[in-house]
Parts: structure tokens; C-alpha cells; sequence
């Protein structure tokens, strides 16, 4: 590690660790955590050729081709200063012919009305192989057009190509196709689907599950006081998967659901749900004079519940959001609790969201990451782009060859992704469990007059229980 391309200084994909940083605090490409010791074992960056792909070169912007062919490699910084000059010299884009190659299927819309989205998560795999700098790695990307059987399709054709893990497809229902398919040959299969359904069987999810989001802004409103909970959720799949880990979460952490309603997906008026909705909630029980006061909560104002649960973003949160306090729901005595479906920095312009709580990954990571994929690619990253970094990044240090990591028998195998002491990258620490699921360290955010949320509640560092 005694000379590193700047852009290399810049955190890939680290291991949770509670510990101080490594000696000098200066971050490895990935930092492992052996399981059940704690610690991180350390990977630095091999010193390879960068990373390749089967993409023709033409597919590197303009922009970016001109910002590598100028960087030159210098020592790295003893300091964790991230540099800012442009990425180092591009990669040649074709495939190796070593024996060893290392192949990753990569699933997407390339085409069709999700393209965008797709071309985002591709490129976001690109710039993670770039920044691994393994020449045995293969990027093996396929159009899924964003249905099942063109997903199918791919997934045959990467195997067949000797596709030893297959990253992507987007949507549940190629999700659940690719698996099947997958499972014939033993490969696992990194989805960035958040459809619970589809997880298990060698499909491991990469999306964030809003039943885990629900529990963690429900769990910390409960140490702030918060007792009475009610949610308005869309009539819809989503709605019902809100609304049982709403009920699930709000009993766990002791406190009580008292009110949950629906309205139409496809309504474009609103105001009779909430006004339904805020009537029921008027008609509730009082609190007693003996309950203890809830931070922040102006006393003096009538509070039917603690908190509205409102798992909504975009046009239809806003549209939504000043309903309440219209129907007397008053946001200064009721606390607003949302998903990840609120971060969006456009929020702040909706007065009764200011104040709400929603719990996501922390903001800063994305933030990192964003200002990396502008630079390469000049255009600002969708939010999900990110997941296809991690991913990448992920597959790229686990394959290592089998047996330099204790306990691993092959790179891509149950034991490798679910490692107990998890991972971490840009959207912070994650681990895969037993039944495809990931388990994500969230934190709760608070909107703010500007610039969306504000950490209130940092994401754990590690999934150690404190004290052991």
C-alpha cells in the first residue's frame, strides 16, 4: 500500500468494524471481518491492471475518457483527505483471455422505459471495477428490457458465458426468474429487487426493505416518547407489506397502532381519504394527563396520536403531507414518520414535512458516491446506483482465490455472503442472511427547512451487540 491512485483513496467497500481506523487512517480497498472476531482484516488494492469489461470503449463518456488519460498515479495521503483530481488512465475494455477470469453477469434495463435507470446501474458497476483494479474480473452485462423472459434469456446467455455470480436483475418478477434459472447451476444471484417474495433459494436482495425502515424510525420514536402510532398507506402491495411491519414493529417496541387506513393508487383527490382518516383519528381517546411529555410536541396543543406513519414520496406526499394540518392532524403536535421513499431533498419546501422522520441510509456516503459517478460519467447518479457500486465492489473482493480467507471454501458460496459480521460500502453496512434477505445499519433522519434530512440518530457502525 505504498503508492495508491487517488482514486483508490476513496472507501470501496469496507467491513463493519467498531474499532479505531487501521494505523496511518488511511482506508484499505476493503476492510473484512473474519467471523466472530471483530476485527477487520485488511485487503489492499491488488496491484493488476485496472478492471475490464465486454463493453466496446466507445461506451466510456467523452468526458471521463479525457479526465483519465490526464491522471498520473501518486503516493497515497497519510491523511483520509479524499482527492479530488480526475480518475486515472481508462481502462482497455476488452475481455482477458486468462484461464483465471473471474466472470460477473449483470442484469438491467438497457433498454425501454427503465433504460436510464439501468445504463446508471451498469456504469456504477463499471466505476467499481475500475476502482478494484483486477484484471480477472469480467463484467458480462445483458439487457433484461425489464421483464421476466428477456431476463431469463440473459441469464442463460451469462451463463453460458461462465457467469460464476450474476448481479441485477431490478424487478421482482425477473428476479424470480433468474433465480430459477440460477439454481440449476448452483449461482447465486444478487438482486436489486426489495419484493421479499423472490429472496431465498440463491437470490440474495440488495434493495432497501421498507419493513426495515419502518422498524428502525419506529423504534427510535419510541425513546423519544412517542406511544400512539397511525398510518396512511396506498391501497396496494406496498401499502400491505407498510402496514404489517408497521403493526409488527409499533408492538414490538411496546407502543400501539390505533389507526390504519388505506386509500386508492390510482385517486387523484386525496382530500376524502384524509379527511375520513383525520376524523377517526379526532374521535380517538384522549391521552391521559399522566403521560409523559414528548420531546419537541408543543403541550398546549391537542395530539390524538403521537405520530402519522405516511409511507409516500414524491408529488403524492406532497399532495398528502399539508391535508393533515388542513383536517386538524397539526404537525407541531404529531410527529410525521415516513420511509426512504422521503429522501428527497425537494421535501423541504412542504412546511408540514419539516420536522418529519424518516430512517435510510446515511447521506453522506451517497453523497461521496455521487460526486465520484458525476465526475466519471457527467450526469448525477439515480439514488439506486449506489446498490450497483456495493455489489460490484462486494463481488470484487470476494473473489479472492478460495482459501485466503479463513473459513471460506469458495468465493461465492453461502458462507462467503452471509458473513455474519456483514460488509459495507457507500449505503453504509449491510449483511445477507440465511433466507436471501439483507439487514441494512440505518439512520433516522429529520427533514429540514433546506436540504432534506439531517441525521438525527447516526447508522450503526457494526452489527456487534454493544458489550459483547
Amino acid at each position: 500500500m505504498s503508492r495508491l491512485a487517488p482514486v483508490l483513496l476513496v472507501l470501496l467497500l469496507v467491513a463493519c468494524q467498531s474499532g479505531p481506523q487501521a494505523q496511518g487512517g488511511l482506508p484499505g480497498l476493503l476492510d473484512r471481518v473474519a467471523p466472530g472476531t471483530g476485527a477487520p482484516q485488511r485487503v489492499a488494492p491488488s496491484a493488476g491492471t485496472p478492471a475490464q469489461t465486454n463493453a466496446p470503449q466507445n461506451n466510456i463518456p467523452p468526458a471521463m475518457q479525457q479526465a483519465l488519460q490526464q491522471q498520473q498515479p501518486q503516493p497515497a495521503s497519510p491523511s483520509l483527505a479524499i482527492e479530488t483530481q480526475p480518475l486515472p488512465a481508462a481502462p482497455p475494455l476488452t475481455a482477458p483471455g486468462s484461464a483465471d477470469a473471474i466472470r460477473i453477469g449483470f442484469l438491467a434495463p438497457l433498454s425501454g422505459p427503465n433504460a436510464g435507470l439501468g445504463r446508471a446501474l451498469f456504469d456504477a458497476a463499471q466505476l467499481a471495477l475500475f476502482d478494484l483494479a483486477d484484471n480477472r474480473l469480467v463484467l458480462l452485462p445483458r439487457d433484461t428490457e425489464g421483464n421476466a423472459e428477456k431476463a431469463s434469456e440473459a441469464a442463460r446467455r451469462v451463463i453460458a458465458e461462465g457467469a460464476q455470480i450474476i448481479i441485477g436483475p431490478l424487478f421482482a418478477n425477473e428476479a424470480s426468474a433468474v433465480g430459477l434459472i440460477a439454481r440449476e447451476r448452483n449461482i447465486k444471484v444478487l438482486s436489486f429487487s426489495t419484493d421479499r417474495s423472490v429472496a431465498g433459494g440463491g437470490v440474495y436482495l440488495l434493495g432497501f426493505t421498507p419493513d426495515q425502515q419502518i422498524e428502525r424510525v419506529i423504534s427510535y420514536a419510541r425513546t423519544r416518547g412517542l406511544t400512539r402510532f397511525a398510518a396512511l398507506a396506498p391501497d396496494s402491495a406496498y401499502g400491505n407489506a407498510i402496514m404489517q411491519a408497521a403493526t409488527t414493529a409499533t408492538q414490538a417496541a411496546g407502543g400501539e397502532m390505533l389507526r390504519q387506513d388505506r386509500y386508492p393508487v390510482d385517486t387523484g383527490d386525496l382530500t376524502p381519504t384524509v379527511r375520513r382518516f383525520a376524523t377517526a383519528l379526532r374521535a380517538l381517546p384522549p391521552r391521559g394527563l399522566e403521560a409523559p411529555p414528548v420531546d419537541g410536541v408543543d403541550p398546549n396543543i391537542a395530539r390524538p396520536v403521537d405520530a402519522v406513519l405516511l409511507p409516500e414520496g414524491g408529488a403524492r406526499l406532497r399532495a398528502l403531507a399539508p391535508l393533515l394540518p388542513f383536517f386538524d392532524i397539526d404537525p407541531r403536535a404529531v410527529r410525521f414518520l415516513g420511509t426512504g421513499l422521503w429522501d428527497d431533498p425537494s421535501l423541504s419546501t412542504e412546511p408540514a414535512l419539516v420536522g418529519g422522520w424518516y430512517a435510510g441510509p446515511t447521506p453522506d456516503g451517497f453523497a461521496e458516491f455521487a460526486r465520484r459517478f458525476e465526475q466519471g460519467f457527467g450526469r448525477r447518479p439515480p439514488r439506486l446506483a449506489s446498490l450497483a457500486y456495493d455489489a460490484t465492489a462486494l463481488v470484487g473482493v470476494l473473489a479472492r482465490r478460495p482459501g485466503e480467507s479463513p473459513g471460506i471454501a469458495a468465493p461465492f458460496d453461502e458462507t462467503a455472503l452471509s458473513n455474519p459480521d456483514g460488509f459495507a460500502g457507500y449505503d453504509g453496512i449491510f449483511r445477507f442472511q440465511a433466507d436471501g434477505l439483507v439487514q441494512r445499519g440505518l439512520a433516522v433522519l429529520e427533514i429540514q427547512r433546506r436540504g432534506g434530512g439531517r441525521v438525527i440518530d447516526p447508522a450503526p457502525s457494526s452489527f456487534q451487540v454493544p458489550g459483547n
